[in-house]
């Protein structure tokens, strides 16, 4: 419901009362029904509504009663009133005017034409009130292009603005609203500019509102001699903003020092009969007495009517050729206008929608020339399968039924291609007759972004599932990886048994590999990044992968490359699964190009990425290439053509260069190879120098506590720091972590280390646990350790206040070397 408002309906027939209901209860407002006046105006007393809905025929007191009630009490005048009747004597409609109502409408009615008029009269009865606490300026322009440019320009300087498409509107809007000071072109169909304002100095409710002139005219000799007999005001266009606006406040200025006060009532008489209308309803009252002024003309002015008539033909026929020049110079303008638009522009006619008028920009989208677009209909370039909407909403706007204007469908081309565009359709006339046009533009690079965020919505999805997977994928890669390393130190480095172990080890490590690949698409593993020339990086990936094939590697690599910060496993994986793919594309053998550039990226260059300096890579095989129907999906997870493939490999590269800030993209083409683009972002940093770390047990005493909830991780990491010769103690969770610790401190033998899992489902994680151990022990020394790496603890531990970190699956020797590097921490 909007808001407390409601809409009364006063009507003694309760049938046609609650189809009313039934009808109205789509605008979204509480109804309220009166079976007759008294009952209405009791009503009233409670609460006003936005707008009532009365019949006219009932008894006691009609329709046209009521409404004079209304109106000539102060609390209630403002309520908008529409008249409800199956009397069809202009008498009747003219009483409603007279009465004050807002509209009228005869039964039966169309239920659509019906809200629709109870939606212009809420809307004009605002504009109303908004219009008589405000400066308000009338811009009466032909041109919605030239209007909403002046519109604008007024609003950003705080006027409220009303625009009118011609003279006679534009007449009826200040008699409606009396506007503060009038825009007005000159050259303008229905009523020009002149005739406006004579009929504005003539009327003597308006006479006193000041007008501007602006026009295109050529001979501004003539138009300004024209100009200052019935305007305040002339100047031609193209203009100047600030002119412009200086001369409104200048009338602006003088119009509020002469400004007096206008006349309330106009009295009329009308088939013998006198009636007061209130005013702002002038213009309709003249509208009806010309509509019904043969039915009630009886009197002896018969020929004298003809003979105005033959004289007004002739000076008809007289403004037909004025106004035909003025089209004609008005057609030209448009051609000019719409010849040099960035959007297609069409208009179209008669029921099949054939093509009257195409620009230059359209006949650009669709590939024919604007000659054989004149010869075409909408049926030849609007694609079948939006075809019949797009003709039906044609019909409907061709008709002047309200409707959508707006759509999207898909255009052919000459060449058989279709590209989507955006389409905005409004009702014309050309050479006097209905027409549509149609403003297209072509919305191909918008629709790939939107491609763009449905793949990235996708990928997230798809990457909560493979994270979980790969967590206890590492947690079951944990036990058999440990338990491996630590059998093989009961065995002799000779023995087959060791060897067995060794492979045992190996295998696990590429489990690990393909669980890191899980991870990295699942939000990209959050990398671990570290600021690096990408240079070798890249040759040790190409070089490793093409070892032993008939596939050579060619590197361009600019010496002056600037460093990178990121993840060297993460981006080795992107590399690796590039140059894997390129090789499987040449099978006869062939040269892969890899080059290495600094790149500065703006959005012009590519609107996905922010503007600044990249490092671009590429990689270019001569290889089969891809299809066209295959290429938008090379990054979607599990797509792939090959047999053995997984379809994971670009999917996680994407994902990967995603989470470094860069951009990933292909161009390709069947039997033309296929070049891969990456942009990864430059950094100020200097590049880390990293020294090699000898792997070998190293033993201690210490005490030693682990919390993990999984099972098989707790036995295996107890057997490891057993056999390097702490003691351990468990916990399955953050709070019987504690309850140890603090039983530990209090016995006064702490615990040394306190290794803690990151995730705990359904109980205390490792972050949580941490805070609290630091609240017990502020020199506590913990390792966090988890099955992925996609938490910002795992990649920026020390920020959390852990010594450490050791990632899932891990060694014998990884975890002594951890363990004793926390241990040789001072901390106290």
């Amino acid at each position: 419901m909007k808001g407390e408002g409601y809409i009364l309906i006063v009507e003694d027939s309760q049938t046609q009362a609650k189809q009313l209901q039934v009808l109205l209860k789509q605008l979204g407002y509480r109804i309220v029904i009166a079976y007759s006046v008294r009952e209405a105006l009791f009503i009233l007393k409670e609460q006003k509504p936005v707008i009532i809905i009365s019949d006219i025929l009932m008894p006691e007191i009609d329709g046209y009663q009521f409404c004079k009630l209304l109106k000539s009490d102060d609390k209630l005048k403002d309520i908008a009133v529409i008249l409800l009747t199956q009397l069809s004597d202009p008498r009747e409609i003219v009483k409603g005017l007279a009465c004050g109502a807002d509209d009228f409408i005869v039964k039966p009615y169309n239920e659509e034409f019906l809200l629709t008029r109870i939606h212009a009269t809420l809307a004009l009865k605002t504009k109303q009130d908004t219009a008589s606490k405000l400066v308000t300026i009338l811009v009466v322009e032909d041109s919605p292009t030239q209007a909403e440019q002046i519109k604008y320009l007024l609003e950003e300087k705080g006027y409220a603005v009303m625009v009118a498409a011609n003279g006679k509107e534009g007449f009826e809007v200040a008699k409606k609203f009396r506007p503060t000071i009038i825009i007005s072109d000159i050259v303008m169909p229905v009523m020009d500019g002149y005739e406006l304002a004579e009929k504005i100095k003539k009327d003597k409710d308006v006479k006193n509102i000041p007008i501007i002139f602006v026009t295109a005219l050529t001979d501004r000799k003539d138009a300004s001699r024209k100009a200052s007999v019935v305007a305040d005001g002339y100047f031609t266009k193209p203009y100047d903003d600030k002119y412009l606006i200086s001369k409104i406040e200048a009338l602006l200025t003088a119009s509020r020092q002469e400004e007096g006060v206008d006349t309330k009532e106009l009295e009329v008489k009308f088939a013998g009969e006198r009636y007061v209308i209130t005013s702002g309803r002038r213009q309709i009252l003249n509208f009806l007495l010309s509509t019904y002024e043969n039915a009630v003309q009886q009197n002896q002015d018969l020929i004298l009517m003809h003979r105005e008539l033959h004289l007004l033909n002739e000076q008809l026929e007289n403004r037909v050729v004025e106004r035909t020049e003025q089209l004609q110079a008005s057609e030209a303008n448009f051609r000019a206008l719409a010849d040099n638009a960035n959007d297609g522009i069409l208009i179209t006619a008669g029921s099949g929608g054939d093509t009257v008028y195409a620009n230059r920009r359209i006949a650009e989208m669709t590939g024919w020339s604007v000659e054989e677009l004149l010869k075409k209909s909408m049926r030849d370039y609007i694609a079948p399968d939006t075809f019949p909407d797009e003709i039906k909403l044609y019909s409907q706007i061709l008709e002047g039924m309200p409707c959508p204007n707006h759509c999207e469908v898909t255009i052919s081309q000459k060449n058989g291609a279709a590209i989507p565009v955006e389409m905005t359709i409004s009702r014309t006339l050309w050479h006097g007759q209905p027409a549509v046009i149609t403003i297209v533009r072509d919305i191909t690079e918008r629709k790939k972004r939107d491609e763009e965020f449905i793949r990235a919505c996708k990928l997230k999805s798809l990457s909560t599932l493979a994270g979980g997977i790969a967590h206890d994928f590492n947690n079951l890669l944990t036990g058999i990886l440990g338990n491996a390393s630590i059998a093989k130190t009961f065995v002799n480095p000779g023995d087959n048994l060791h060897k067995i172990m060794t492979d045992l080890e190996n295998t696990s490590l590429r489990a690990k590999d393909l669980t890191q690949q899980l991870l990295t698409f699942a939000k990209g593993g959050a990398p671990v990044k570290k600021t690096v020339s990408i240079a070798k990086l890249l040759r040790d990936s190409a070089t490793l992968v093409l070892r032993g094939s008939n596939v050579k590697c060619d590197f361009a690599i600019a010496k002056d490359l600037w460093p990178v910060e990121v993840d060297e496993g993460q981006i080795a994986q992107v590399i690796h699964n590039l140059i894997i793919n390129a090789k499987q594309a040449m099978p006869d053998g062939g040269t892969i190009q890899v080059s290495a550039e600094n790149f500065a990226l703006s959005a012009e260059n590519n609107p996905f990425v922010k503007n600044g300096k990249y490092v671009k890579i590429t990689v270019k095989d001569t290889g089969v290439g891809i299809p066209e129907e295959h290429l938008p999906k090379i990054f979607d997870p599990y797509f792939t053509t090959k047999e053995e493939g997984s379809g994971l490999g670009l999917a996680t590269a994407y994902s990967i260069i995603k989470n470094h800030a860069g951009y990933i993209m292909a161009e390709s083409a069947a039997g033309a190879g296929t070049t891969f683009y990456i942009h990864l972002p430059a950094s100020k940093k200097e590049i880390e120098r990293v020294e090699a770390v000898e792997e070998k047990l190293i033993s201690g005493k210490e005490k030693i506590l682990v919390m993990d909830d999984d099972d098989i991780v707790r036995d295996v990491a107890g057997k490891m720091l057993t056999k390097l010769g702490y003691e351990v103690d468990f916990a399955r969770d953050g709070s019987e972590a504690i309850e140890l610790y603090k039983k530990s401190k209090n016995s006064g033998r702490t615990f040394d280390v306190v290794i803690i899992d990151l995730t705990i489902p359904g109980g205390m994680g490792g972050r949580e646990t941490m805070q609290k151990l630091l609240e017990i022990d502020p020199y506590v020394k913990a390792i966090v350790s988890s099955g992925y790496s996609d938490d910002a603890v795992m990649s920026n531990y020390a920020s959390y206040n852990f010594k450490g970190v050791i990632a899932k699956p891990y060694r014998i020797e990884e975890l002594s070397r951890i363990v004793r590097s926390v241990l040789a921490e001072t901390g106290e």
